[in-house]
């Protein structure tokens, strides 16, 4: 389930809690500046990958498609270093016609 509107802090709450949270693209962009961006990767495919810092920890945040962000809490900077790395070769995968999918919920 996709959501639509949180504050900052209940955002930061469902992402404590569920991990992996899909949040309308909307909703994000309107909470985006409430959060340290890290670092930022262009994908080439589905728009920028974000490292984020909240209350919570580090988060990814991605772009499954125009309408929705993918957050996912990173329990730390190798995890992040790991994610990223993953990802990025995903995504090289890709766009060499792999014909493979990026599973951005689990």
């Amino acid at each position: 389930m996709t959501v639509h509107q949180l504050s900052a802090t209940e955002l930061t709450e469902r992402l404590r809690t569920e991990r992996i949270l899909a949040v309308a693209a909307e909703a994000w962009h309107a909470l985006a500046d409430q959060f340290d961006e890290i670092e930022r990767h262009a994908t080439g495919i589905a728009g920028d990958l974000v490292i984020i810092r909240t209350p919570a920890g580090l988060a990814a945040v991605e772009q499954p498609n125009s309408t929705q962000r993918v957050m996912r809490l990173l329990t730390g900077d190798i995890e992040v270093r790991q994610f990223v790395r993953q990802r990025t070769e995903q995504y090289e995968r890709m766009w060499d016609g792999c014909g493979c999918k990026v599973d951005y919920y689990t």
